[in-house]
């Protein structure tokens, strides 16, 4: 049987009118780098984001409704507690978890109700 090798990406859906408060969200807020679409990406709107050697992608449809789910992306932070104080001051609702393993985590949503999980490297 074929062996699963690595993730590649993790996607989430935001509306489609709402791809500049995302684009504020991700970017402008919790810094991440924009990365190119291929061409045949380009017919529909969506951002991608390199995040070390993975990336994020977000797509935009017409029909969106959020579930706020427990489904989330997990990204890793250099300093949790910095990044944690950053969102709190921009008004973002930080859900605490119990460490996991030797790693510091907490959960948010973005504005469209994506949970997103933030996470220390292993100590």
């Amino acid at each position: 049987m074929a062996k699963i090798e690595t993730l590649h990406h993790a996607a989430i859906t935001v509306p489609t009118d709402g791809i500049e408060e995302a684009r504020n969200f991700y970017s402008t807020l919790l810094g991440l780098q924009e990365a190119p679409r291929p061409a045949a990406e380009l017919g529909r709107p969506g951002i991608w984001y390199q995040v070390g050697d993975r990336e994020l992608h977000i797509q935009c449809r017409d029909s969106y409704k959020p579930e706020r789910g427990e489904h989330h992306p997990a990204l890793v932070v250099d300093n949790v507690a910095e990044l944690k104080a950053h969102l709190v001051r921009n008004g973002v609702e930080i859900q605490e978890a119990q460490p996991l393993s030797d790693r510091e985590r907490f959960f948010a949503r973005d504005p469209f109700g994506n949970r997103l999980e933030f996470l220390s490297r292993p100590k």
